[in-house]
């Protein structure tokens, strides 16, 4: 085996002078066909050479009936029959091929694992770049190489950046939307030697990619994923994800298509969360999201401002906003008195506004309102909203066409337009403005889900900036307590509820007080030790105790506990657990190790973090900063910071709190497999842990 190759030595696979085509074709719409095509319409001064004993030339190309006779190559792409892969593999390499291209691959073939293996190894041992098998290729738009059988739609280089691990968004990717454009765009296939994460890293030496767009359906190579995502943040290039395999029959689906096993999401959103990137949870808001991203500005300081023809658009635009939680421009008395003035209009004056209100020329002004708008202070961009399918002769589209064109050249700030649906009808127009380097998104919600996106990106990288420069240890917890667990651990493959929370609590995480018994007058005991009142819990191990019966609450004297007891005792077993009862709302906090390491869950705890599916992954160790960032959205949080008023002090100690957590699992890591707190109470005084289960590696 030999070292992985770098992005910096993938030029003779990404870039190449010169290209040998193993089962070329003259038959259009074959893959050797295809290919040719591609190939010369992105460069036809390319040094093409067809291999095949059929044909004397292809498209003007002189044939070569064997790969000896033709000049060196320095890619070789396979893209004839399935069954001469591995004897063509072998013939490229021995004249000399320094990267291969293999599009095809068995389908059926009860051996194909072994297959796989055998053609990585012949590429390894080699020291060859190998892409597939089972790819339909790249586009290197910054390089003018296109070996795939996808015909691009358009060549023009741009910003964005694509690696799928799905043929169909590829192939989407380079032939649906001329708007679109690309610095690259891989399929990676069955990654056999080169995986996502080298593509990835390809990308990211490109000079004109601004943002990268993965199609994710396993990570086969979790440290170079990782390393990857880690280069991109440290470039502030930003990444958006789009993945299948949230559901089992999704993940079921995947291994029969494609022979990928996805496993569960917790460790990939855990990952994902680490290095910011944008998770999408479509196709549509995968699209829109790297169009915007991919232009050439970024967002700046302040929020979002926007200029449309509908007063019903407005109305549905200030709803999306504040449901999405986009923050929206905060205009200076100075801006409102000028668009006052622009407009003719004495009413309220916001940040997004109707052309349409106001008693002067809407065509005039539109150009001098969107200026107006990105001059102050507060706007981050501005969205210029207009039917832009509309018919040339109804002219509306065509005057906020011409406005943003003329307002992007005056101003560095972004100019976005955007559609009220995703309907379109007039593409002339649009390419003209995306010709002008003004992304055009489609649809009101789809645009402002693609800017949530853009701001949090920008939250991240100040985040991510502020704490590289206020590093925290990341060595708080005590090494010694650490072995002394260890050992104490010995062989057992789980801690229960009592012990669990003395583990917690020796390193300092707030757990409720607990007193074992085994008898109805030591429960008895314990309740009247600990105050009422008092929960009664079984302490026989079980998982899931409320559902079998195991827990009885708010007891609020001996009377109560006796019968709780005989209740629990009866069908369960005698050992118990008394503890006071707690009050607050209700999280949950879990960790599985992954291949990525820790991974942390928050959740709604108690019995809803079954039902509710409101939750996020983080890898620790994680600091507070980072669990704030990342739990924002969970309606959980959003009931405990409102119906509870919880002050700025209170909230920070629950963010702390999973943060050690984080750092204590890290800590463990290889010992304690898993860990279940759930609930974790939260209230105005703070929280404390009330249950919990860890399970502890073999290893």
């Amino acid at each position: 085996m030999t070292a992985k190759p770098s992005a910096q030595n993938l030029t003779s696979l990404f870039a190449p002078s010169s290209i040998a085509v193993f089962g070329a074709s003259s038959r259009q719409g074959r893959p050797g066909y295809q290919v040719l095509e591609a190939l010369q319409r992105i460069d036809p001064s390319k040094s093409i050479y067809p291999i095949t004993p059929r044909y004397e030339e292809i498209l003007g190309l002189k044939c070569f009936s064997d790969i000896g006779e033709a000049p060196a190559a320095e890619l070789a792409i396979i893209a004839g029959s399935s069954d001469r892969i591995e004897t063509e593999v072998s013939a490229a390499i021995a004249c000399g091929a320094k990267s291969l291209l293999v599009f095809g691959a068995p389908t059926s073939n009860p051996d194909r694992p072994k297959w796989l293996c055998r053609i990585g190894d012949m590429a390894r041992e080699a020291e060859v770049s190998m892409l597939g098998p089972d790819t339909l290729g790249f586009v290197n738009y910054s390089q003018k190489c296109g070996a795939t059988w996808a015909i691009p739609e358009q060549i023009e280089p741009g910003g964005i950046a694509i690696v799928s691990q799905s043929g169909t968004v590829y192939w989407e990717a380079i032939t649906n939307d001329p708007r679109l454009r690309f610095s690259f765009s891989g399929h990676s296939g069955l990654e056999s030697t080169l995986t996502m994460a080298d593509l990835i890293k390809y990308c990211l030496t490109i000079d004109s990619t601004r943002v990268i767009g993965i199609y994710v359906e396993t990570v086969r190579d979790a440290e170079g994923f990782e390393q990857s995502l880690a280069e991109a943040a440290d470039r502030e290039i930003p990444v958006v994800a789009l993945y299948a395999g949230r559901t089992d029959k999704s993940r079921t689906q995947m291994m029969t298509h494609a022979g990928r096993l996805a496993g569960g999401r917790s460790d990939l959103e855990g990952i994902l969360n680490r290095y910011g990137v944008a998770r999408a949870t479509s196709p549509d808001e995968w699209w829109t999201t790297l169009a915007l991203l991919g232009s050439e500005r970024r967002i700046g300081t302040g929020g979002l401002a926007a200029v449309m023809d509908s007063g019903g658009g407005l109305a549905m635009y200030l709803d999306f906003a504040e449901e999405l939680g986009v923050p929206l421009a905060e205009l200076s008395p100075a801006t409102k008195n000028e668009i006052s003035v622009l407009l003719g209009y004495d009413g309220e004056i916001g940040s997004a506004l109707d052309f349409w209100i106001g008693d002067s020329d809407r065509h005039a002004r539109t150009e001098k309102l969107i200026a107006t708008l990105a001059a102050d202070d507060d706007t981050a961009a501005v969205m210029a909203f207009t039917t832009y399918a509309e018919s040339k002769s109804a002219g509306f589209a065509e005057s906020v066409a011409d406005a943003c064109l003329q307002v992007i050249t005056q101003t560095a700030k972004p100019i976005v337009a955007a559609t009220y649906t995703s309907r379109q009808l007039q593409p002339d127009l649009m390419l003209r403005i995306a010709d002008a380097g003004i992304p055009i998104l489609d649809g009101m919600k789809t645009a402002l889900i693609a800017f949530r996106h853009a701001f949090r990106y920008r939250s991240f990288q100040t985040l991510r900036n502020h704490l590289s420069s206020n590093a925290v240890a990341s060595n708080i917890i005590d090494t010694a307590q650490i072995d002394s667990w260890k050992r104490r651990f010995g062989g057992a493959s789980q801690l229960a509820e009592a012990d669990a929370l003395a583990f917690l609590s020796d390193f300092d995480i707030p757990c409720v007080r607990t007193i074992r018994a085994n008898t109805v007058d030591g429960a008895v005991d314990a309740a009247e030790e600990l105050g009422y009142p008092v929960v009664l819990k079984t302490d026989e191990g079980l998982a899931h105790k409320a559902a079998h019966g195991g827990v009885h609450l708010a007891l609020q004297d001996s009377n109560a506990v006796r019968s709780a007891y005989s209740k629990v005792a009866a069908g369960l077993g005698p050992k118990v657990i008394i503890a006071p009862m707690a009050s607050g709302r209700e999280i949950a906090i879990g960790m599985v190790y992954g291949q990525f390491g820790p991974t942390m869950m928050i959740s709604a705890g108690g019995v809803l973090i079954e039902l509710l599916k409101d939750r996020c992954y983080l890898l620790g160790p994680v600091s507070p900063e980072e669990v704030k960032s990342a739990v924002e959205d969970l309606q959980v949080m959003r009931v405990i910071s409102e119906s509870l008023g919880l002050n700025a002090v209170a909230e920070t100690k629950l963010y702390e709190l999973i943060s050690r957590i984080s750092h204590l699992a890290f800590a463990f890591g290889g010992v304690v497999s898993e860990l279940d707190i759930n609930p974790v109470l939260v209230s105005a005084d703070g929280c404390v842990a009330v249950d919990a289960l860890i399970g502890l590696s073999s290893n």
